[in-house]
């Protein structure tokens, strides 16, 4: 695999797209439980819960040729083997199927580990692979004869790797041969198990006669397979691999330990799911499904072949919501932090803060932060939606609006006076909207808020971001404190005014360390929501714990009073340059309002949070009051 296919591979397992198999496998499945993981191990398999996946599987996304010839055997366009993505995300999806079938239809755990003919470890072996050959064989039938649209996936990975392990110089009779001919012949029962493989899941290969000690056993156990394979009823299906495994029991070495099955690897994909020995990450105990078979999936249920069936229309859809896909998950795994600097000579501030760099930095989401943000959300979704219904009845409050380009009305619109038709005037009406607001919330990010404080400004965070964004309400969350020691203010931009969806992990990110020096970050905040929002009515709410402090080398220190004095001069310049601002403190519940009394000293207009599990509640008051 050459340098530029490592690097479309390592961007492919990113936390996007295993999000994205992820929420397909609990759709299939109907079990929000199912999780999915990426691994590089040249396997797929699942515990009945859990699914781990491979994409790069045998290489299958880098060999061009393969995907190729995949393609014109089922008279496919050249479409998934014209990009590596695009081959990456059908083979994974293909492996996801696989392995979600087995959670619909299969038992967990695999019966052929407590079977009393596993007596030994190549018995127990040998169990478990006819085992896995007529299960893997059972379910992929069962996804045709149940579903609708798997088909393709299932057929495509089961010919991309039949291409992919045969000789260019060969002919599909050769497939997965390759190997034998650097090895000492193998044991009889590892060519009985190859035969039948084949036999059973490659039925589109011309096997030549099965050589002379394996004839008699493959001849009897062939009808095994093929009935096996098409038992719907689980409790059922196992006893066709113990008949098979009493027949071919002659073939089973008494003394060997191990049972070459790299062929078998190569042909199932990967023995995992139903080897001897589970691969549980967890206990998992289910039952599979009772189904219908009606046909397999390259014959029907004689065995006859299918005719071709048209994919086209399907893959045409499909690799439209690849592009989305694709563009999407790029524009997450390539973003950079991006990072700022302003100097405090930029401000209309104090002469005190002319010294000082305030650092903008919008970090990169953490997209390993997705599964506790959603638990969060999960655990306050009664309150997101109960908000979401006081917010709602809220906006259906009529708004004024300016109707123009009328023959007469209240007033005259000079941008109109050229209109031919002389509709100059407008008048004043009332309508459904959603208000010209803007919203700013900036957190204290100093080391007093540490522990409950910052968990509730972080839960706090993630309920107002889903709120607002849900009523289309612009808003941003940023973090601000100043470096001790050093003449730097820092801002983390954690929801820009037009943020990606990701960007809410970043809410998780929330840190309390050194002070701050609010008055700087205020002339900040003005300057920010004014260029970033077009708004009308623009509003910070600055959520804190205390008064401002910094304190660095030589001059510039900002501590009481001089830091109040500063602080309440910046927010009154910026009140009445039109950016209303409204501050939250938070106080200790058992203790005196302090907070509260000093931020009385600042802001004119302050809220008192004495109970953290209110702070959501009086955050978003605070803005339905703004929106009347």
């Amino acid at each position: 695999m050459d340098k530029e296919l490592k690097k479309t591979l390592r961007l492919f397992q990113c936390d996007f797209n295993r999000s994205i198999e992820e929420t397909f496998a609990q759709v299939l499945t109907e079990n929000e439980k199912v999780r999915l993981f990426f691994i590089n191990e040249n396997q797929a398999f699942t515990d009945g819960q859990n699914i781990v996946v491979d994409p790069a599987c045998d290489e299958v996304f880098a060999d061009f040729s393969a995907l190729q010839n995949a393609e014109d055997f089922m008279q496919l366009p050249h479409t998934i083997s014209a990009d590596p993505w695009y081959a990456l995300r059908m083979i994974t999806r293909g492996q996801n199927i696989h392995e979600c079938l087995h959670i619909l239809y299969s038992n967990f755990p695999p019966e052929a580990a407590a079977d009393t003919r596993a007596t030994t470890k190549v018995r127990s072996k040998s169990l478990s692979l006819i085992s896995n050959i007529i299960e893997d064989a059972f379910i992929e039938a069962a996804g045709c004869s149940v579903f609708d649209n798997l088909e393709l996936y299932l057929r495509l990975c089961r010919v991309a790797r039949l291409f992919s392990n045969t000789p260019s110089d060969g002919t599909v009779d050769r497939a997965f041969q390759k190997e034998n001919a650097e090895k000492d012949k193998p044991l009889p029962l590892t060519q009985y198990l190859n035969y039948m493989v084949t036999f059973l899941l490659y039925p589109m290969i011309r096997q030549s006669e099965p050589p002379e000690e394996i004839a008699e056993y493959t001849e009897r156990t062939k009808q095994l397979f093929l009935d096996g394979s098409i038992c719907g009823e689980t409790s059922e299906r196992f006893s066709f691999s113990q008949r098979v495994f009493d027949i071919i029991e002659p073939l089973i070495p008494e003394t060997a330990d191990e049972l070459d099955d790299e062929i078998l690897q190569k042909m199932l994909g990967g023995v995992k799911t139903h080897g001897g020995e589970a691969p549980a990450i967890t206990n998992i105990n289910s039952c599979g499904r009772t189904v219908c078979i009606t046909r397999r999936l390259f014959t029907d249920l004689d065995g006859n072949p299918l005719p071709g069936k048209d994919f086209n229309k399907q893959l045409l859809i499909i690799s439209g919501d690849y592009a989305n896909e694709k563009e999407a998950a790029l524009k997450i795994v390539l973003v950079q932090p991006i990072t700022l600097t302003w100097k405090g000579t930029q401000f209309d501030c104090a002469n005190i803060h002319k010294g000082i760099e305030i650092i903008e930095t919008k970090p990169k989401p953490n997209l390993n932060l997705r599964k506790a943000y959603q638990n969060i959300y999960n655990k306050y979704h009664i309150n997101i939606n109960s908000y979401n219904s006081r917010f709602a009845q809220l906006l259906k409050a009529r708004i004024p609006v300016r109707d123009e380009k009328k023959l007469f009305g209240a007033g005259i619109s000079s941008r109109n006076l050229a209109d031919t038709r002389k509709r100059y005037w407008y008048r004043a009406d009332e309508d459904f909207g959603i208000p010209d607001l803007a919203v700013l919330l900036l957190i204290d990010g100093s080391g007093s808020m540490e522990g409950s404080r910052r968990e509730g400004a972080m839960v706090s965070g993630v309920i107002l971001h889903e709120v607002l964004k849900k009523q289309g309400i612009t808003h941003a969350i940023v973090e601000h404190r100043a470096i001790y020691g050093k003449p730097e203010v820092r801002h983390n931009v954690l929801i820009d005014f037009l943020a990606t969806d990701e960007e809410k992990l970043n809410i998780l990110g929330l840190k309390a360390d050194d002070g701050t020096r609010e008055g700087l970050s205020l002339y900040w905040a003005e300057r920010y929501i004014g260029r970033q929002t077009s708004e009308a009515e623009k509003l910070i709410i600055v959520l804190s714990d205390g008064f401002p402090a910094h304190g660095i080398d030589g001059d510039g220190c900002y501590f009481p009073p001089v830091s109040i004095k500063d602080t309440a001069n910046a927010a009154a310049k910026i009140i009445k340059r039109g950016t209303n601002i409204i501050a939250v403190a938070l106080d200790d519940a058992a203790g005196e309002a302090g907070c509260y009394e000093a931020l009385k000293e600042i802001y004119p207009s302050v809220v008192s949070c004495t109970e953290l599990n209110r702070l959501t509640g009086q955050l978003l008051a605070i803005i339905s009051k703004n929106l009347k």
